[in-house]
């Protein structure tokens, strides 16, 4: 197989996914060469009908960047190495999508992984039977807000930063290999990332996985934007009983137990408070699902929980119960949550 070294493919065109391709795009004065991984038919007209360019508007300035090369995947019968690979699918279909260029990819790999929830690079990892072809691993809990205006077309709505580091199951490829990547990110000024070391990561992608745990499936449910979850003592006593389950799971992980961070139920709570306030007006990525008919991620969020929380023997009922409602497309009034919900683990 041929190389691409120093390349960095991108799978995964979605808002995040532009955003990241843009900014590595506009590293001054040498941005890395990237490749963008087109993996539905319809993407390479959508890319023809763009002018073949990506255009980011931040505060109401837009920014074209022309510079890619675009490969059809679907159709593509390459087996060129792709040495760095940036993910940004959906949870759902993160295992499919990898999977697509798995033969393509080894220890000399790096593949960096920017999604809500927990559980796709265990499933990833899956793919690779014997540890030492594993390529390396990295995760980045990205704060920042974007929403599309059409293919190829988005907004940066929201400037925040980007947290990036190694995952510990790594492979058996060396740090430095990652380290390209990892440089190239934090090089890019536009996503304003900074690299931790990989236990402050996982802490950092446990924080967010109880913050959204409570502002995706509770606005789906009840319809309405981050900020309406603290406008009702129902949903702010529902969102206790949750976390308390999720304290519980969270403190019982046995990768979790240096004692640096305790993951109290009054710590969560008051994240998730502080989230949801500063993203009052926001639409939340699982109420947009909802009404646009589309698969949720709650496998990779409060399912995540729920599946540790009975590996450890730990009570998760109301967990399991978001769960099944999100599922079933669930439409719930602040008058129905004691129906539901068991409110005595409050």
């Amino acid at each position: 197989m041929a190389t691409n070294v120093g390349r960095i493919h991108v799978l995964g065109l979605g808002n995040l996914g532009l955003l990241f391709a843009h900014s590595l795009a506009k590293i001054s004065p040498s941005p890395p060469p990237i490749t963008l991984l087109l993996h539905r038919r319809n993407l390479l007209q959508d890319w023809e009908a763009s002018g073949q360019q990506i255009e980011i508007t931040t505060n109401s300035v837009p920014s074209t960047s022309n510079t890619f090369q675009v490969e059809d995947v679907t159709a593509s019968s390459s087996t060129d190495t792709i040495e760095n690979l940036i993910v940004t699918t959906k949870t759902i279909r993160t295992k499919q999508a990898v999977e697509s260029v798995k033969h393509r990819l080894g220890p000399t790999s790096t593949i960096l992984f920017c999604q809500n929830g927990m559980g796709t690079i265990d499933e990833v990892a899956t793919l690779f039977s014997n540890q030492q072809d594993r390529p390396n691993f990295l995760a980045a809990i990205t704060k920042h807000g974007v929403y599309s205006t059409g293919p190829f077309k988005s907004v940066h709505a929201g400037l925040a930063n980007v947290t990036i580091g190694q995952v510990s199951l790594g492979a058996s490829a060396t740090s430095k290999q990652a380290q390209y990547l990892v440089d190239r990110i934090v090089e890019a000024k536009i996503l304003a990332a900074t690299e931790v070391a990989p236990q402050e990561l996982l802490y950092l992608q446990l924080e967010k996985l109880a913050i959204n745990s409570i502002v995706n499936p509770l606005t789906a449910l009840f319809r309405v934007k981050n900020g309406e979850l603290l406008e009702h003592d129902e949903i702010t006593g529902l969102s206790e009983v949750l976390l308390a389950e999720t304290s519980a799971v969270l403190q019982s992980l046995p990768e979790a137990k240096d004692g640096r961070i305790k993951f109290t139920k009054q710590e969560l709570m008051d994240k998730f408070v502080d989230s949801a306030t500063k993203t009052a007006g926001n639409t939340s990525s699982m109420l947009q699902d909802i009404k646009a008919s589309r698969e949720t991620e709650i496998d990779y969020i409060n399912g995540w929980i729920v599946n540790r929380g009975k590996e450890q023997g730990t009570k998760v009922d109301n967990n399991e119960k978001v769960v099944g409602l999100i599922k079933q497309r669930s439409s719930l009034t602040v008058g129905e949550v004691d129906r539901h919900f068991d409110q005595g683990s409050r």
